[in-house]
């Protein structure tokens, strides 16, 4: 299964997506929030020395969540464009071999 979600001229063109990249996904989303969640707990242990309502880091973990899960998911949606956009910003004029086709053979006219 495939969803993309395309915006043109106002449109929302919807598709269908790879759901292995919706488990990646996902499980990049649960390691980044641990992962906060666990520096949040030391920062407030030992360098705040106070404990802050749970209410906060919760508030916060689920933000950190749902920022990692769109992020995770843009990235895995962009197939290979990902790669021509950075080459525009960093101005670097390499190109992906394998989508780059040329002729090689006896013309057939």
């Amino acid at each position: 299964m495939r969803i993309k979600i395309y915006i043109k001229k106002g449109l929302f063109y919807i598709f269908i997506c790879r759901m292995e990249n919706i488990e990646k996904v996902f499980m990049i989303a649960i390691i980044i929030t641990c992962i906060f969640v666990i520096s949040k707990i030391v920062e407030m242990k030992y360098i705040d020395k106070e404990f802050k309502p749970m209410k906060y880091l919760v508030k916060d973990a689920i933000t950190i969540f749902a920022s990692s899960c769109l992020g995770s998911f843009i990235y895995f949606n962009l197939d290979g464009n990902f790669m021509d956009f950075m080459n525009v910003v960093t101005n670097n004029k390499s190109f992906n071999m394998s989508s780059t086709q040329i002729f090689t053979d006896e013309p057939g006219f």
